[in-house]
């Protein structure tokens, strides 16, 4: 029961370490969203400042060019010095707004456009700048020069839109790669923390199964070797213990049929030599009996029976627990090992009227011929037992699969679901014991359990209605030529 080397020496390790390793890519997946969407909102807050300052000094640049004209009509139509600090106002004004602007353009067309209205408004200022006044037709003749700076000043308005929806549409084709990055992400984090809770889960639950199994086989009984335990140290140490109780039980159960063993022998020579007397004073040898002594002797007579069959059940079970290697198997008639048995139980059968049905659709056994008649006639007299007066026992056989199934049926009281899962303990007896019947040992259907696992068949308590109890027996189905003769 030793640990693996890909397991830490503590369960609580193990278990920090899965939570620790489940984290670690769901974190790192939520740091890179967030710096990737962090990058995104700010260039998007770029955009939109950027956009909105090239938007709003365009259109002030549009204005400008107005009210430079504006600034040059009244210094040259009115001939009035006084406004020609207005005029260099409006000039340096749309001057410092070009300048601005070029720092912000990064559109190639646009750019040019600028340059261009750059060098028209500097052509065009030498033309209306303060010092000589222009008479009306002079000015009047410049107009198409204005217009045409207009014009210049229109088209960049046009062309910074266009080259802000290109770059809102850049910025829409970024988000939606963006999006799709993220999604790629969770579709590869998913799977990869599925696949690394499995692995923790196996690896959690591995041990803890093996526990489980280790603590069932020893809850039915079954003290062979339990099967390693491999896990952190502490599971591992866990198992050992389980393991040590495993041998601690096998020890209490071999001193137990050991003793069994030993009183059994101890009591069967007394028990041979109390019998004997008994069928002396029965044969009259020692004297003649009278009505009274003959029933007394009559007594001792079936308590010693019963006494010897309770021994020989005991030692039949320990001799079963000890030695589970089957019998040589040969086909029998099933129906000729239950007359044998029905013989047997006759005196009991017709004491208390009780008919016996059979149904053999399967009418053949590979067993040893004791072990079968064990197997009945335990089954027989327990249902006897438990019949009431003028009831009706059924004993029927019927192919299942690779097995063949005996069903042995009465009409008592029934077996209560709580106890039927203890029934085939040695020494268990039910809380449902008829009063008239002697009480019995407890060993006859442990008997049959032994019989029947030491050949690989199996016996349980199942509901037949209109049956009050049945038990059906797993029989190993027999697959060979057939050659029987049927005593009667």
């Amino acid at each position: 029961m030793l640990s693996g080397p890909y397991y830490p020496r503590s369960f609580t390790i193990l278990v920090i370490v899965a939570m620790g390793v489940l984290i670690v890519p769901l974190a790192s997946g939520l740091i890179n969203a967030v710096h990737v969407l962090q990058g995104v909102v700010e260039t998007q807050r770029q955009f939109t400042h950027t956009s909105l300052a090239v938007t709003r000094d365009v259109r002030q640049i549009v204005e400008s060019v107005s009210q430079l004209q504006r600034a040059a009509g009244q210094y040259h139509l009115l001939q009035d010095a006084e406004f020609g600090p207005a005029l260099r106002q409006s000039f340096d004004e749309l001057r410092t707004q070009l300048s601005q602007l070029d720092t912000q353009l990064t559109d190639a067309r646009s750019r040019a456009t600028l340059a261009t209205l750059q060098a028209r408004t500097q052509t065009l200022y030498r033309q209306v700048r303060p010092g000589e006044f222009l008479d009306s037709d002079q000015f009047h003749a410049l107009d198409p020069t204005f217009d045409d700076l207009h014009d210049v000043a229109r088209t960049l308005l046009v062309q910074a839109d266009a080259a802000v929806q290109r770059e809102l549409q850049a910025l829409e084709g970024t988000v939606q790669a963006t999006r799709r990055r993220l999604i790629v992400l969770a579709l590869a984090l998913i799977p990869l923390t599925l696949l690394l809770a499995a692995v923790f889960s196996w690896m959690i639950n591995r041990p803890i199964k093996q526990l489980k199994t280790s603590i069932q086989q020893l809850g039915q009984a079954d003290l062979r070797p339990l099967p390693a335990i491999s896990g952190p140290q502490d599971i591992v140490e866990l198992g050992r213990e389980i393991d040590w109780l495993r041998q601690r039980l096998q020890a209490l159960e071999e001193q137990k049929l050991r003793f069994l063993r030993h009183v059994s022998h101890e009591l069967k020579t007394p028990l041979a030599s109390l019998r004997e007397g008994v069928a002396l004073l029965g044969d009259e040898l020692a004297g003649s009996l009278n009505p009274r002594q003959r029933s007394i002797v009559g007594i001792m007579d079936s308590g010693s029976r019963d006494l010897q069959k309770r021994i020989e059940d005991l030692i039949r079970y320990s001799s079963m627990v000890r030695d589970a290697t089957p019998s040589p198997a040969t086909p029998q008639a099933l129906g000729d090992a239950l007359d044998t048995v029905l013989a047997r139980q006759r005196l009991a059968l017709d004491t208390r009227h009780i008919e016996v049905e059979t149904q053999f659709d399967a009418p053949v056994l590979h067993a040893e011929r004791g072990q079968l008649e064990t197997v009945l006639d335990n089954l027989l007299s327990n249902a006897v037992k438990f019949s009431p007066e003028g009831g009706r026992i059924l004993v029927k056989s019927a192919p299942v699969d690779d097995t063949i199934e005996v069903w042995v049926c009465d009409q008592g009281g029934g077996i209560p679901e709580a106890e039927r899962s203890r029934i085939f303990e040695p020494f268990f007896q039910g809380a449902r014991q008829p009063a008239t019947a002697v009480r019995g040992s407890g060993l006859g259907l442990s008997i049959v359990r032994e019989s029947l696992l030491a050949v690989g068949g199996n016996i349980e308590v199942v509901d037949c209605p209109p049956w009050s109890t049945c038990f059906r027996v797993s029989w190993p189905a027999y697959r060979g030529p057939l050659n029987l003769t049927r005593t009667e």
